[in-house]
């Protein structure tokens, strides 16, 4: 079977400089592509792929996401043009909705994500063509903008988060590429991918792309590696347990049920043992977990499962993770 994409993906959660620097690494392991997220206080993704960019001549930069709540469309427009002149034709732009209860504290205004989304990639694609911009949106309402001097040469692919299904529709008939929440089980991504292509086959479109955020660890001893990514989804269950929305990854797509959830966060916060609570079974449906061999296959299985792309959050392992990219998709020893 044919792999997807193997990628990496960076939370902007860590020192800015040491993420630039594993770019900058990850380049050198013929890695093609790094997601930078930019959840909301924490680092800024554009200064962190515009470094990147400047020390690199290969590897695409994505973000994943923005939240046009946080940056206005023609601000983004100007930051995107910039960075296409710093790198080129390496940047491939990610929109989301944002969390609410964190656009809260900054006095956002609850808005319709789904029409929010649709906005304002609307909206960056028309500035970044050069063209002028007049738009009553919900959340920005712009008369006559327009950027000055020369276009893009070409507008850079817009990818958006999704999680539901009208989102998802969504994606799959006016966007360049969709991203999949990490916790995305092997069942939801089948299903999400389902979604999304029906919808470009209806619009008339191909095939749009898929992108899994996957936790990952590889060992020679694939017991040590399901220990750890037991404990990160540990760590999801018990965190995201307590949030509606994304409860839903568990309970709609895996065995887990609410009480069990709770017997995992319980278990979680006591630093108690998750091996019952969570069996390999569960881990290989949330994350990608063992020795190379078994990486593989469950690597296999998303690809099966319609994914596109696997964008590997690799943690502290991230040396042996650009090893396993490098021996699955270019042979390497």
């Amino acid at each position: 079977m044919a792999l997807p994409a193997l990628s990496v993906h960076f939370s902007n959660h860590s020192d800015a400089a040491r993420t630039v620097e594993v770019i900058v690494g990850a380049e050198a392991h013929g890695v093609k592509r790094a997601w930078v997220s930019e959840d909301l206080f924490h680092r800024g993704a554009m200064p962190i792929a515009a470094a990147a960019l400047a020390r690199t001549s290969s590897i695409e930069l994505a973000f994943g996401v923005l939240a046009p709540q946080h940056r206005h469309p023609a601000s983004m427009a100007m930051d995107v043009r910039s960075l296409r002149e710093i790198g080129g034709d390496r940047i491939v732009v990610g929109l989301g909705a944002g969390v609410a209860e964190r656009g809260a504290l900054v006095a956002q205004p609850a808005s319709p994500p789904l029409r929010i989304v649709d906005e304002a990639v609307s909206a960056l694609r028309t500035l970044l063509a050069g063209d002028e911009l007049g738009q009553d949106g919900v959340l920005h309402a712009s008369r006559g903008l327009q950027l000055t001097g020369e276009p893009v040469a070409s507008v850079p692919p817009v990818y958006v988060a999704a999680v539901g299904p009208k989102a998802l529709v969504q994606a799959g008939r006016r966007m360049d590429g969709v991203v999949l929440t990490m916790m995305c089980s092997q069942e939801h991504a089948r299903w999400a991918a389902a979604q999304v292509a029906s919808a470009a086959a209806e619009a008339g479109r191909e095939a749009v792309p898929v992108v899994a955020y996957l936790p990952i660890a590889v060992d020679v001893d694939g017991a040590k590696a399901h220990d750890r990514m037991r404990s990160v989804l540990g760590y999801f269950v018990a965190r995201w347990s307590q949030v509606a929305f994304l409860s839903k990854l568990f309970l709609e797509w895996s065995e887990l049920d609410e009480e069990r959830m709770t017997l995992i966060r319980e278990a979680f916060d006591a630093g108690g043992s998750l091996a019952e609570l969570l069996p390999d079974s569960l881990v290989d449906q949330y994350c990608v977990a063992g020795t190379p061999e078994e990486c593989r296959r469950t690597i296999e299985a998303f690809a099966d499962a319609g994914i596109t792309e696997i964008a590997f959050d690799a943690g502290d392992d991230l040396d042996g993770v650009l090893a396993l990219i490098g021996a699955l998709q270019y042979g390497e020893e």
